[in-house]
């Protein structure tokens, strides 16, 4: 637990290692003289209030310098050269980057798929989602480290990383022999359906699912930006996971070559029923890395179907180093409460991974699907700027998530449109 606590104190710290030692973590009061900023702790580590109900937040949150507050309270004061803070932001780190509250509730607050829900979070029911609190409370930490007298390096206001990532869930619509009958069935009546079905066959370049060299040319206008794309490799183990691809097709290798010429990366979309039979992702990640000839070191649950928080020790242990899972499938904004990559923690043991989930905050069918949020193009365009903001000023990673199959010539939603302005504000 020390090594946890020393883990998320540097993590508040953001880049100002040498100022750990000015920073105690007690409610001892004879420790305090010994540092120049204390938090003072809550009883949220407590035996016997740990893993309760009663460790969680109560709504609505206070608020310590216009910041929600999980734990503790807003009251700070000087103790002689010391500056004594009630508000315990450890705790509250620690909540929301380990997902505890997920762990705390395995079974409810969940859609059909087993996902916690964002609408159902703590800070989606208090209003703070599309808000990087975690990051917040860095920026108050070294706030108060300047009060006491230190010299704390500020971060700049610029992006620490872009990643654009593309989940490759369906290579064609109809180059396969489900997709060829479906697509003739839908189309008998209409000639121009069936030239679009038929023109498919002549070549991979043809299928209304190929949009590939379009976002590669969008996602090259982002300066210093990393495309990632993120391939299935299994077909056979629910039908969530359909449709599959064949990893030795044409098809599937004259992808590769086009994604590997343009400088793009290639994780592991893991299959949806990993996502409950955890040991599938191994076999998974193994036939991946025989099809790419390369070790596979990043993961993407498939329909974003992490179910519990403990569940990454089963990829930590195979391999996997980075993880761009975590967001809310139902609700955009910052579901471990930061806009930086952290380290996986496990809230059953309270021990700190050093695999690094870098959290998800922008998704596609988030923004537009009736079920999630519905918006119009407008409205989406407006709250993606907003995460974008937020993300730019606490040096943050923007990790967003646009699917090839959202740019067909086939689909009605706006994302064809609204992806160009969102690279645009990317570049400002």
């Amino acid at each position: 637990m020390d090594k946890t606590i020393e883990y998320i104190i540097g993590f508040l710290l953001h880049n100002n290692p040498a100022l750990a030692p000015h920073v105690g973590y007690t409610a001892d009061a004879a420790q305090f003289g010994n540092y120049s900023v204390v938090i003072v702790s809550s009883h949220f580590f407590d035996d016997g209030v740990y893993g309760t109900k009663q460790s969680e937040p109560e709504l609505p949150l206070l608020t310590v310098e216009g910041i929600p507050l999980l734990f503790g309270s807003p009251k700070i004061e000087r103790q002689g050269s010391t500056l004594v803070v009630y508000a315990d932001i450890v705790a509250s780190t620690y909540f929301l980057v380990s997902r505890y509250e997920e762990y705390l509730h395995p079974t409810d607050r969940r859609d059909a798929h087993g996902r916690f829900l964002g609408c159902e979070s703590l800070l989606g029911r208090a209003g703070f989602l599309h808000r990087p609190i975690v990051d917040e409370y860095s920026d108050l930490l070294l706030k108060w480290l300047s009060e006491a007298g230190q010299k704390p390096v500020m971060p700049p206001c610029e992006y620490a990383a872009i990643y654009l990532t593309h989940d490759i869930d369906q290579l064609t619509y109809y180059r396969r022999l489900r997709g060829f009958v479906g697509g003739v069935a839908r189309n008998l009546i209409s000639a121009a359906g069936m030239k679009k079905v038929l023109k498919s066959l002549s070549a991979f370049e043809n299928d209304p699912a190929y949009t590939f060299e379009w976002m590669l040319q969008q996602d090259a206008l982002v300066k210093n930006s990393q495309s990632l794309f993120f391939i299935k490799s299994t077909i056979k183990q629910h039908k969530f996971d359909y449709p599959g691809y064949n990893l030795k097709g044409k098809d599937f290798r004259r992808l590769m070559a086009l994604l590997r010429q343009s400088g793009c990366k290639l994780g592991l979309h893991a299959s949806y029923a990993s996502g409950a039979q955890l040991p599938l992702i191994i076999s998974e990640k193994h036939q991946l890395e025989d099809a790419l000839g390369t070790p596979v070191t990043m993961n993407r649950w498939h329909f974003l179907r992490t179910i519990q928080p403990t569940d990454y020790e089963v990829i930590a242990n195979c391999g996997i180093e980075d993880d761009f899972t975590v967001g809310y499938a139902d609700r955009i904004g910052f579901r471990l409460g930061t806009s930086r990559a952290v380290n996986w923690i496990n809230p059953k043991t309270k021990e700190t991974g050093s695999l690094r989930l870098h959290p998800l905050t922008v998704m596609d069918c988030t923004l537009s699907n009736s079920e999630y949020m519905n918006l119009f193009e407008n409205e989406a365009e407006t709250r993606v700027c907003e995460i974008i903001q937020h993300i730019k000023q606490h040096n943050g990673e923007v990790v967003f998530l646009w699917h090839n199959t959202v740019f067909s010539s086939l689909e009605t939603d706006y994302h064809r449109v609204l992806y160009p302005q969102i690279i645009k504000m990317l570049n400002q």
